[in-house]
């Protein structure tokens, strides 16, 4: 038996928007390295995915949490330097909302490997506890991403470390530490999540279709001794 360096978990976005972005995953999967995919819930998709999934039971499934609605989030370095204001009043919002999300994936019939969130919405210090504890209360893990509030331009230099961090070892959750960028094999992780975005009709989720099929990925990750697993494994 090959023993494996390193692990890696490569994850699709956005199962459930819409039907050319839910075939592209099920193609990504059966013909690439997808391991695990996030279901969107409250998207025109859902039905769709959900007939998808059960012809497809290898794939993973993850609840990715959709707060759009609620509040925006953006990655720091691109778009902001402040994270937005959450309130008392609406955190009960936010709690109703994944309750009601995870509700309706759970009697859909998926399977719950892990947590995530559409726009990284989970990584809101005051909204990142209530994930946690759901992560505690299913014994699943999370998507962690690291360096997420890295950015010279951020107001909050050490919110990481001093609030992020602290608050996933108060509940025990489990997540890989890094989020690596578009299959960067040679990142120094020993389990790690590649975050993609496969689609039809999208140029940009076309390209990472493309990523994920490419035939000498799988050779690649062989080579450097990588392991593709789903967050179920980890």
């Amino acid at each position: 038996m090959k023993l494996y360096e390193k692990k890696l978990i490569v994850n699709a976005d956005d199962f459930g928007y819409r039907r050319e972005i839910n075939n592209a995953i099920i193609f990504a999967h059966r013909n690439g390295v997808v391991t695990d995919t996030t279901v969107l819930t409250q998207r025109e998709g859902f039905d769709h995915a959900i007939t998808l999934i059960k012809e497809n039971p290898n794939l993973k499934t993850g609840l990715h949490i959709d707060l759009d609605a609620i509040y925006m989030m953006r990655e720091p370095n691109r778009f902001f330097k402040r994270i937005p204001k959450v309130t008392p009043a609406m955190l009960i919002i936010v709690k109703d909302a994944i309750d009601k999300q995870l509700d309706k994936f759970l009697k859909a019939g998926f399977a719950l490997s892990h947590f995530d969130s559409h726009h990284h919405a989970h990584m809101h210090p005051e909204v990142l506890p209530l994930v946690a504890k759901k992560a505690k209360e299913y014994n699943v893990p999370i998507r962690f991403f690291n360096g997420y509030y890295n950015c010279s331009k951020f107001l909050y230099k050490n919110l990481e470390k001093e609030v992020l961090l602290p608050i996933l070892k108060e509940f025990g959750t489990r997540h890989p530490y890094f989020l690596i960028d578009k299959f960067d094999l040679d990142s120094d992780y020993n389990t790690g999540e590649v975050m993609m975005h496969p689609g039809f009709k999208e140029r940009w989720r076309n390209v990472d279709l493309a990523k994920c099929c490419n035939p000498e990925l799988k050779q690649e990750l062989s080579e450097k001794n990588v392991e593709a697993v789903s967050f179920e494994e980890f």
